[in-house]
């Protein structure tokens, strides 16, 4: 019974060193997912700010939100906080700049241009975007047999950017284009929406 006694033991010993090292090595990969998920929000996003007039200008770089092989669409958004205002209310104020920027093969017909959002589920109807086609732009900047390019700009609010800051989904229509926002986009969004928001508290706290 000895030799079987000792052969169980050992089997228990070895499938623990496994298990211990399998738990060791999930750790690891999930610790490493972290680290590139915060990576690339952090090199999406700059904030800088002019130390002789105080303000603080937050951009999110050209974030690709839909790629594919006849078109692709990136988001990027610059807000500016601190900046003179004639009235004291206009301090509570946020105006984040928002460009949607279209490249494709073809002439994209956006319809009627209305931006929409469904923050987790539920809507964010932002107005129409303002946007033609980019008749002057420099070709050699297209993707390789991309012919068109088409920019539209709209403004974010402090309220929209409560919600983005909190939202988990973030599907969006621009006219006749509808998408689903990736998780690694929805998280950038997120972070840039916070960094406005926590940048638009100190700018106001500066200049009480």
């Amino acid at each position: 019974m000895r030799p079987i006694l000792v052969c169980a033991l050992m089997l228990v010993i070895v499938g623990s060193i496994f298990f211990v090292r399998g738990q060791e090595d999930q750790q690891e990969m999930k610790g490493a997912s972290q680290t590139s998920d915060a990576k690339s929000t952090s090199d999406q996003i700059e904030v800088k700010t002019d130390r002789f007039s105080g303000v603080t200008t937050v951009k999110l770089k050209p974030l690709v939100i839909l790629d594919k092989p006849d078109q692709q669409m990136t988001i990027d958004i610059e807000t500016k906080l601190g900046e003179k205002v004639r009235f004291e209310s206009e301090k509570e104020e946020v105006k984040a700049e928002s460009w949607f920027r279209s490249q494709a093969t073809h002439l994209v017909d956006f319809g009627d241009q209305e931006l929409h959002f469904l923050i987790d589920e539920k809507p964010l109807d932002i107005g129409r975007a303002m946007g033609s086609l980019d008749v002057g732009v420099d070709k050699s900047k297209l993707k390789p047999g991309f012919r068109s390019s088409q920019s539209f700009v709209s403004i974010f609010s402090r309220s929209d950017l409560e919600r983005f800051r909190n939202a988990r989904r973030i599907d969006m229509r621009l006219g006749s284009i509808d998408l689903t926002f990736s998780q690694s986009e929805v998280a950038i969004l997120r972070e840039y929406a916070n960094q406005v928001l926590a940048q638009h508290k100190i700018a106001r706290e500066r200049k009480q």
